[in-house]
């Protein structure tokens, strides 16, 4: 028997696989350049890098997939995300790659991925070595260098040293420093042939021209190194403050001045300041007495001295003066200068009333005595009169007393003048004013009584 067999053939069609179409550009900034088969890095010196941003973009109409991206070489260094990585169409891809080069020769790498194949080029020369001579001993020149601190007048001076640690003679290349308070000190060896394991030295100074960090740099070649140091204020001599005040009382006008234990070795300025502490047994919450202040106004006072000068100027003065004021307390002086702050204090201790004008005015019926003064203890209240005929006799009632304690301590309690009062009393007459001649007035406060003259009208 025969067998038979029967053929079925099933055809489908199929579309064939999308190719990605990956192109490369170096990226510099916001613009970008097509790369071709072969991308240079050019000629360095050896020790130094270089690198460069690339990206691939898809250039096809279609999503790729990017699987994979190589740079095979020595020297050089690939920098780019986890792959893979999916490319939307027109999407780009971006990467760096590096060289740098420890000894002197021409060096390849060939870059590979999504379709690219790039060969990276790059000569490493023969370069000199420069080496700074530290307080630390000597080391490598690095990207900066720092002079430290040096006082203002004064300067250092740091020594590079340029070694020749290759098998041919280099010349040393141009050396330039800028800076204010930089300057290449001596000679420069720019221009010098330097043979294989020679060397040359060259020296830069630091003189500050101010206080604070400065800056400059030195360049050798085409390379810049930053170079900074801090320039630092010369101590300043120790200030003495002087308070000349001939009595420590209310309403006395004294004087400070400064001086120094030697001349300033640079022009300085300083404050000396005054605050005040009203004594105990003076009403709190009382408004503040501003006639305690400097003679120019408010409670500091500013002051300079000159470059080689040992006496303080206050605005063109040689002092600064001063008012106690009316109230009784502590004075406290602050002299500021250099970072130090010394203290000197004033007592001006409680008193009895000050009587600073007292007069009288006669009317047909009656008598008004006026009166001006100070009261440093705000505690003022009691007043007595006692008034005088042509012959000198006391006028019967004899001494007249009023207590004006709750009178004053209102006025006190919104007076902004400080201890400072006027008052006026008025004094009706029986009989005919013109008999009375003359009166003496007494006040008194916690800290004792006091009288005036005997006042004639």
């Amino acid at each position: 028997m025969r067998a038979k067999f029967r053929l079925a053939l099933l055809l489908t069609a199929c579309s064939p696989a999308a190719l990605a179409q990956f192109q490369l550009f170096q990226v510099s900034g916001s613009s970008t350049q097509p790369v071709g088969a072969i991308f240079g890095f050019g000629t360095l010196s050896t020790g130094t890098s270089a690198s460069a941003s690339f990206s691939l973009q898809n250039a096809g109409s279609a999503p790729a997939t990017l699987t994979s991206l190589t740079l095979a070489g020595s020297g050089f260094t690939l920098s780019a995300p986890a792959l893979p990585a999916t490319i939307a169409p027109q999407g780009t891809f971006a990467f760096s790659v590096s060289f740098q080069a420890a000894s002197a020769g021409s060096y390849s790498a060939t870059l590979q991925g999504g379709g690219v194949s790039v060969l990276f080029t790059a000569i490493a020369a023969p370069t000199l070595t420069y080496q700074v001579i530290t307080a630390a001993g000597t080391q490598p020149l690095g990207a900066s260098v720092d002079f430290g601190t040096v006082t203002l007048g004064s300067s250092t001076v740091l020594r590079f040293v340029i070694l020749n640690q290759t098998a041919q003679a280099l010349t040393v290349p141009a050396i330039a420093v800028s800076g204010a308070d930089f300057s290449l000190s001596g000679t420069s060896p720019s221009g010098i042939l330097l043979q294989p394991v020679g060397s040359v030295n060259f020296a830069v100074a630091f003189a500050p021209s101010q206080a604070g960090v400065r800056g400059g740099s030195l360049t050798i070649g085409g390379t810049v190194y930053a170079l900074t140091g801090t320039g630092q204020a010369p101590p300043l001599p120790k200030a003495t403050l002087s308070v000349t005040l001939p009595q420590a009382l209310s309403a006395q006008q004294g004087s400070i001045a400064v001086t120094f234990d030697s001349a300033a070795p640079v022009a300085a300025s300083g404050t000396v300041s005054m605050s005040f502490a009203a004594a105990a047994g003076i009403p709190s919450g009382l408004p503040a007495d501003p006639s305690i202040a400097f003679a120019s106004g408010g409670q500091m006072a500013n002051f300079t001295v000159g470059a080689g000068q040992s006496t303080a100027s206050f605005g063109g003065q040689a002092t600064a003066g001063f008012a106690t004021g009316t109230t009784a307390g502590t004075l406290t002086f602050t002299l500021t200068f250099g970072g130090v702050v010394t203290r000197q204090t004033v007592i001006v201790g409680p008193a009895a009333v000050g009587l600073t004008a007292v007069s009288g005015t006669r009317q047909s019926s009656t008598i008004a005595v006026q009166a001006t003064g100070f009261d440093n203890t705000r505690s003022a209240g009691e007043l007595t009169f006692t008034f005088y005929d042509s012959s000198g006799n006391v006028i019967l009632p004899g001494a007249i007393m009023a207590d004006a304690t709750a009178n004053f301590a209102t006025y006190f309690q919104s007076s902004t003048v400080g201890g400072v009062f006027a008052l006026t009393a008025v004094f009706p007459v029986t009989g005919t004013a013109a008999q009375v001649s003359a009166f003496v007035m007494t006040i008194a406060n916690s800290a004792g009584s006091t009288a005036s003259a005997r006042v004639s009208f």
